[in-house]
């Protein structure tokens, strides 16, 4: 059976409007990589200062001196500064390593190491 030319019509009206639709949906997407890419810089363009930052840096427990004291373990990676820790007396070291690795303030050292606090 042959469609009339009522039903040709209407579907002729509908496939011109899907198209249509699909033709308009396109065009807004190639606006939309357009817009994209005039924002976007690519990685030869930018210096090497601003790719750096992107960078990591894995950080494995050989590349740390480790101090334990009191149960807490401590890690400190630079090798000069281990060194000269190394070679202080337990006590000072302690002091030290619990108040600038571990953030504790003098009078909960002293709480912790059983001394006075003006020591």
């Amino acid at each position: 059976m042959k469609p009339s030319s009522f039903q040709t019509t209407i579907e002729n009206q509908f496939d011109y409007i899907c198209k249509r639709a699909m033709e308009d949906e396109r065009k807004n997407y190639m606006l939309y990589l357009s817009r994209i890419a005039k924002r976007e810089v690519s990685f030869s363009d930018v210096g090497d200062y601003l790719v750096s930052q992107f960078a990591t840096t894995d950080n494995y427990s050989t590349d740390f001196q480790i101090f334990t004291l009191n149960g807490l373990s401590v890690g400190v990676e630079n090798d000069l500064l281990s060194e000269a820790l190394r070679e202080l007396p337990d006590k000072k070291r302690e002091i030290l390593l619990l108040f600038y690795f571990m953030d504790m303030s003098d009078s909960e050292i002293a709480d912790l190491l059983k001394l006075n606090r003006s020591t």
